[in-house]
């Protein structure tokens, strides 16, 4: 049977909720705000853009950065 050699020194992984549950409603109330007093300008479209990043960096924690497998197409056979 093969052994892993792991390191003693290594760091846990961070397991914790992390920041998400206040900066999703922050930046989703930010820009409602900026679009309903504004209307759709480039300060509006930059809320969008970062909340777009934050809801990606979410997905990337969530998962693991791994695809999920119902995402994944099964193979046909030729």
């Amino acid at each position: 049977m093969t052994t892993i050699e792991h390191d003693p020194q290594e760091p846990k992984i961070d397991r914790t909720p992390g920041p998400w549950r206040w900066v999703f409603p922050l930046l989703l109330f930010g820009v409602g705000i900026t679009a309903l007093t504004r209307g759709m300008d480039w300060l509006s479209f930059a809320g969008g853009i970062a909340l777009g990043c934050t809801l990606a960096g979410w997905a990337i924690e969530t998962t693991g950065n791994r695809v999920p497998t119902s995402w994944k197409q099964k193979q046909t056979r030729t």
